[in-house]
Protein backbone atom coordinates (compact mmCIF):
# COMPACT_ATOMS: atom_id res chain seq x y z
CA UNK A 1 0.00 0.00 0.00
CA UNK A 2 1.73 3.47 -1.21
CA UNK A 3 2.27 5.44 1.95
CA UNK A 4 0.02 8.63 1.74
CA UNK A 5 2.16 11.98 2.78
CA UNK A 6 -0.40 12.30 6.08
CA UNK A 7 1.25 8.99 6.88
CA UNK A 8 4.46 10.29 6.52
CA UNK A 9 3.72 13.67 8.42
CA UNK A 10 2.78 14.34 11.78
CA UNK A 11 1.58 17.83 12.15
CA UNK A 12 1.17 18.85 16.16
CA UNK A 13 -0.11 22.07 17.85
CA UNK A 14 0.95 23.99 20.82
CA UNK A 15 -1.30 26.43 21.53
CA UNK A 16 -0.48 29.92 23.08
CA UNK A 17 -3.89 30.42 25.96
CA UNK A 18 -3.17 34.59 25.74
CA UNK A 19 -3.61 35.13 22.15
CA UNK A 20 -4.83 32.09 20.74
CA UNK A 21 -1.76 31.71 18.73
CA UNK A 22 -1.07 28.43 16.88
CA UNK A 23 2.42 27.03 16.69
CA UNK A 24 2.96 23.98 14.45
CA UNK A 25 5.05 21.26 14.73
CA UNK A 26 6.02 19.51 11.44
CA UNK A 27 7.37 16.29 11.86
CA UNK A 28 8.23 13.21 9.99
CA UNK A 29 6.95 10.22 11.73
CA UNK A 30 10.10 8.10 11.10
CA UNK A 31 12.58 10.96 11.90
CA UNK A 32 13.11 12.78 15.37
CA UNK A 33 13.86 16.20 13.71
CA UNK A 34 11.35 18.80 13.41
CA UNK A 35 9.95 22.51 11.90
CA UNK A 36 8.84 24.18 14.31
CA UNK A 37 6.46 27.16 12.54
CA UNK A 38 6.15 30.58 14.20
CA UNK A 39 6.92 29.87 17.75
CA UNK A 40 5.32 32.58 20.78
CA UNK A 41 4.45 33.11 24.24
CA UNK A 42 3.74 29.02 23.90
CA UNK A 43 7.40 28.48 23.64
CA UNK A 44 7.99 27.09 27.38
CA UNK A 45 5.48 24.53 26.64
CA UNK A 46 6.75 23.67 22.98
CA UNK A 47 10.58 23.55 24.31
CA UNK A 48 9.22 21.03 26.94
CA UNK A 49 7.22 18.81 24.40
CA UNK A 50 10.33 18.80 22.20
CA UNK A 51 12.61 17.56 24.93
CA UNK A 52 10.64 15.22 26.44
CA UNK A 53 10.01 13.51 22.90
CA UNK A 54 13.36 13.60 21.92
CA UNK A 55 12.81 15.90 18.76
CA UNK A 56 15.47 18.28 17.25
CA UNK A 57 14.16 21.51 15.63
CA UNK A 58 16.38 21.83 12.52
CA UNK A 59 14.68 25.13 11.71
CA UNK A 60 12.08 27.69 12.19
CA UNK A 61 9.73 28.75 9.58
CA UNK A 62 7.62 32.28 10.44
CA UNK A 63 4.38 32.94 8.50
CA UNK A 64 4.82 36.38 9.61
CA UNK A 65 6.90 39.08 11.98
CA UNK A 66 4.08 39.73 14.33
CA UNK A 67 5.83 39.45 17.82
CA UNK A 68 2.93 36.82 18.66
CA UNK A 69 4.18 34.55 16.53
CA UNK A 70 7.80 35.24 16.99
CA UNK A 71 9.15 36.10 20.55
CA UNK A 72 9.97 32.30 20.94
CA UNK A 73 12.65 32.63 18.20
CA UNK A 74 15.41 33.48 20.30
CA UNK A 75 14.66 30.43 22.76
CA UNK A 76 13.87 27.53 20.48
CA UNK A 77 17.29 28.80 18.63
CA UNK A 78 19.17 28.91 22.07
CA UNK A 79 17.90 25.64 23.13
CA UNK A 80 18.30 23.96 19.23
CA UNK A 81 21.17 25.79 17.36
CA UNK A 82 18.65 26.52 14.27
CA UNK A 83 18.28 29.04 11.94
CA UNK A 84 15.01 30.82 11.07
CA UNK A 85 13.27 32.39 8.20
CA UNK A 86 10.99 34.69 6.97
CA UNK A 87 9.93 36.95 4.23
CA UNK A 88 12.48 39.94 3.59
CA UNK A 89 9.35 42.57 3.73
CA UNK A 90 8.60 41.43 7.29
CA UNK A 91 12.04 42.23 8.51
CA UNK A 92 10.55 45.94 9.38
CA UNK A 93 7.90 43.72 11.83
CA UNK A 94 10.14 42.36 14.00
CA UNK A 95 11.80 45.46 15.78
CA UNK A 96 8.32 45.60 17.80
CA UNK A 97 8.52 42.75 19.22
CA UNK A 98 8.64 43.94 22.83
CA UNK A 99 5.43 45.44 22.11
CA UNK A 100 3.69 42.34 22.94
CA UNK A 101 1.81 41.86 27.05
CA UNK A 102 4.23 39.02 28.47
CA UNK A 103 7.02 39.73 26.58
CA UNK A 104 9.84 40.59 28.75
CA UNK A 105 11.94 43.45 27.81
CA UNK A 106 15.31 42.09 27.61
CA UNK A 107 14.05 39.36 24.82
CA UNK A 108 17.05 38.75 22.49
CA UNK A 109 16.71 40.45 19.05
CA UNK A 110 15.07 38.21 16.77
CA UNK A 111 17.37 37.08 14.33
CA UNK A 112 16.12 35.64 10.80
CA UNK A 113 19.13 34.28 8.58
CA UNK A 114 17.31 32.71 6.03
CA UNK A 115 14.85 34.29 3.83
CA UNK A 116 11.62 33.34 1.76
CA UNK A 117 10.24 33.99 -1.49
CA UNK A 118 6.99 32.93 -3.25
CA UNK A 119 7.36 29.48 -4.95
CA UNK A 120 10.22 28.86 -3.06
CA UNK A 121 10.23 25.37 -2.56
CA UNK A 122 12.01 24.12 0.89
CA UNK A 123 12.77 20.52 0.44
CA UNK A 124 13.26 18.75 4.24
CA UNK A 125 13.77 15.18 4.79
CA UNK A 126 11.84 14.13 1.36
CA UNK A 127 9.27 16.53 1.98
CA UNK A 128 8.84 19.95 -0.35
CA UNK A 129 6.63 22.96 1.34
CA UNK A 130 5.69 25.41 -1.34
CA UNK A 131 5.93 29.21 0.01
CA UNK A 132 2.83 31.03 -0.99
CA UNK A 133 3.54 34.60 -0.63
CA UNK A 134 0.33 36.32 0.62
CA UNK A 135 0.60 39.86 1.64
CA UNK A 136 -2.38 41.92 3.35
CA UNK A 137 -2.23 41.46 7.09
CA UNK A 138 1.20 42.35 6.60
CA UNK A 139 3.61 42.84 3.26
CA UNK A 140 5.45 39.67 4.40
CA UNK A 141 3.11 37.44 5.42
CA UNK A 142 3.47 34.17 3.96
CA UNK A 143 1.32 30.13 3.76
CA UNK A 144 3.26 26.65 3.92
CA UNK A 145 1.39 24.80 1.67
CA UNK A 146 2.89 20.80 1.93
CA UNK A 147 0.23 18.16 0.47
CA UNK A 148 -3.10 18.46 1.48
CA UNK A 149 -2.54 21.04 4.37
CA UNK A 150 -1.67 24.60 4.59
CA UNK A 151 -0.13 26.46 7.15
CA UNK A 152 -2.20 29.94 7.11
CA UNK A 153 -0.41 32.19 9.62
CA UNK A 154 -2.85 35.13 9.61
CA UNK A 155 -3.83 35.59 6.16
CA UNK A 156 -7.00 33.10 6.32
CA UNK A 157 -9.13 32.13 9.44
CA UNK A 158 -11.89 29.64 10.10
CA UNK A 159 -14.85 32.41 9.35
CA UNK A 160 -12.24 35.57 9.05
CA UNK A 161 -9.56 37.10 8.39
CA UNK A 162 -6.17 38.87 9.17
CA UNK A 163 -6.45 42.25 10.26
CA UNK A 164 -5.52 45.07 8.37
CA UNK A 165 -5.06 47.86 9.74
CA UNK A 166 -1.90 47.58 11.77
CA UNK A 167 1.46 48.84 9.92
CA UNK A 168 2.41 47.05 6.46
CA UNK A 169 -1.64 45.88 6.34
CA UNK A 170 -3.69 45.92 3.21
CA UNK A 171 -7.36 45.16 2.79
CA UNK A 172 -6.99 45.58 -1.24
CA UNK A 173 -3.54 43.18 -1.20
CA UNK A 174 -5.00 40.60 1.57
CA UNK A 175 -8.42 40.33 -0.88
CA UNK A 176 -5.96 39.46 -3.65
CA UNK A 177 -4.30 36.99 -1.74
CA UNK A 178 -7.10 35.23 -0.60
CA UNK A 179 -9.02 35.63 -3.79
CA UNK A 180 -6.04 34.62 -6.23
CA UNK A 181 -3.64 32.78 -4.16
CA UNK A 182 -5.60 30.92 -1.64
CA UNK A 183 -9.36 30.30 -3.61
CA UNK A 184 -7.12 28.73 -6.35
CA UNK A 185 -5.61 25.89 -4.35
CA UNK A 186 -8.25 22.70 -4.82
CA UNK A 187 -10.70 23.48 -2.43
CA UNK A 188 -9.93 19.84 0.00
CA UNK A 189 -6.89 21.53 1.07
CA UNK A 190 -6.90 22.14 5.01
CA UNK A 191 -6.42 24.95 6.33
CA UNK A 192 -4.05 25.30 9.59
CA UNK A 193 -4.35 29.12 10.64
CA UNK A 194 -2.25 31.22 12.93
CA UNK A 195 -5.44 31.61 15.05
CA UNK A 196 -8.49 29.18 16.15
CA UNK A 197 -9.30 26.33 14.28
CA UNK A 198 -8.96 24.44 11.19
CA UNK A 199 -11.17 24.88 8.25
CA UNK A 200 -10.60 24.35 4.61
CA UNK A 201 -10.24 26.28 1.62
CA UNK A 202 -14.11 25.05 0.12
CA UNK A 203 -15.51 26.20 3.67
CA UNK A 204 -13.67 29.49 2.89
CA UNK A 205 -14.88 29.89 -0.07
CA UNK A 206 -18.09 29.06 0.56
CA UNK A 207 -18.66 30.61 4.19
CA UNK A 208 -16.45 33.08 4.73
CA UNK A 209 -18.44 36.16 5.34
CA UNK A 210 -15.28 38.37 4.51
CA UNK A 211 -13.94 37.01 0.97
CA UNK A 212 -16.69 34.99 -0.22
CA UNK A 213 -15.92 32.89 -3.41
CA UNK A 214 -18.01 34.38 -6.90
CA UNK A 215 -19.43 31.13 -7.06
CA UNK A 216 -21.44 31.21 -3.90
CA UNK A 217 -22.74 34.81 -4.04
Amino acid sequence: MTETLRDLVQLAIVVDPVFDQNCYVVRRRDSQSVLVVDPGLQHPRLLETLEREGLRCERILLTHGHPDHVNGVPAVKAAHGCDAAIHPDDHEQLAAVRHLPGVPPDLPDIVCELELHDGDRISWHGLDINVVHTPGHTRGSVCFLFGDDLIAGDTLFQRGVGRTDLPGGSWPALLFSIEHKLYTLPPDIVVYPGHGPRTTIREEMELNPFVVHPRYR
